[in-house]
């Protein structure tokens, strides 16, 4: 990926950061782009004090004006877009479909499926023009299958997956391949946060996936560096399931 530009919107923390570190690693330069600035700020010192390049660029995947202006930041400092990594998302408290409040629901719409949206609207005909490229969305096992009491996010990334797919086919002919990886449950503050609300479900989490734990932000992020590399030149519209075999776990059989 040397000489490449990469982009990590919702690069502030978590498997965001973790997939801008990887992205530096193998040698692309790196836009984290965060609604937290100072979160984006710490992205990008450590791409640069392990002797990368980084742009660290404060943004709100629900504002089109914000991510115009990432892909102006992108464009006057380094010329071309040509890797992404569209990552961020926001979900609302857990709750049945029906206690959902419609301002929950939208605040969840407008960044986790609107800003995708909003986010491919402009990167591709950026990575186009700079010569073809690659786009991950970062959806949820959530997305494929439904979650009881996580309605909204569910709905917002069953979306994420289906637009992934039109974007792919629209594009396919013009250089730029676009996938998703759904992940299962993963190690990061926000995942902490709420098993440190619900003890109870702490070992029931872990118990879904056949693997017996939780992924690492660096295990989703390789995938996701995985889907943007050469090596997967031949894949488009897929959606790469990285889930410790959440998918494949008997529910009957404990082994």
């Amino acid at each position: 990926m040397r000489g490449k530009v990469a982009l990590v919107m919702g690069g502030g923390a978590g498997t965001g950061r973790a997939t801008a570190l990887a992205f530096a690693r193998e040698g692309a330069r790196v836009v984290v782009a965060d609604i937290n600035e100072t979160l984006a700020q710490k992205t990008a010192g450590l791409i640069q004090a392990a002797g990368g390049e980084a742009l660290a660029v404060r943004a709100d995947m629900a504002s089109a004006a914000d991510i115009q202006a990432v892909m102006e930041a992108v464009r006057s400092t380094w010329g071309g877009l040509h890797l992404v990594s569209n990552n961020a998302a926001a979900a609302p408290p857990n709750k049945a479909l029906t206690d959902i409040t419609e301002e929950e629901w939208d605040r969840c719409m407008s960044v986790t499926l609107r800003g995708v949206w909003l986010c491919l609207k402009h990167e591709l005909p950026l990575i186009e023009a700079s010569g073809g490229g690659a786009i991950v969305n970062v959806a949820s096992l959530s997305g494929l299958r439904g979650d009881p009491h996580q309605g909204a996010y569910a709905a917002a990334k069953g979306g994420v997956l289906a637009l992934s797919k039109t974007a792919a086919t629209e594009y396919a002919r013009r250089g730029v391949r676009v996938n998703t990886v759904c992940p299962g449950g993963i190690a990061t503050m926000g995942m902490e946060f709420y098993l440190q609300g619900m003890p109870e479900l702490r070992q029931k989490t872990l118990d879904v996936h056949a693997m017996g734990r939780l992924a690492e932000p660096a295990e989703i992020a390789d995938a996701v560096v995985y889907l943007c590399s050469d090596r997967a030149s031949f894949i488009t519209g897929h959606d790469l399931v990285v889930d410790g075999g959440v998918l494949v776990r008997s529910n009957v059989i404990d082994l």
